[in-house]
């Protein structure tokens, strides 16, 4: 048995389809999910680029970068130079990408 057995016509000009239908798109939500997320007051955000996933990641392993760092740093009192150069060199590697794509 459905659990939503209440349809609900709606007539859309050529304009109002095209819009919703870029909505849709950029939410990557099937239409219906779409609608009623909007209507149940959902706050719908576009899908992330296809270049956020590699971001992410890059970051993820900058900041293990940065603990592993951080860790020797206060076991032994320090950290060698190409350690810091290494960590400095891919920070601003990250932060070029996010600057460029974004």
């Amino acid at each position: 048995m459905r659990k939503r057995n209440h349809v609900i016509p709606l007539h859309l000009n050529a304009k109002e389809l095209g819009y919703l239908e870029k909505q849709v798109r950029q939410s990557g939500l099937p239409r219906e999910e779409f609608l009623r997320s909007l209507i149940m007051g959902t706050e719908l955000r576009a899908r992330p680029c296809t270049h956020h996933a590699d971001l992410l990641r890059k970051t993820a392993g900058l900041c293990n970068n940065a603990n592993q760092l951080a860790r020797i740093a206060n076991t032994y009192g320090e950290a060698d130079q190409q350690s810091i150069e290494e960590m400095i060199h891919l920070a601003r590697q990250i932060w070029k990408e996010v600057k460029n794509n974004w």
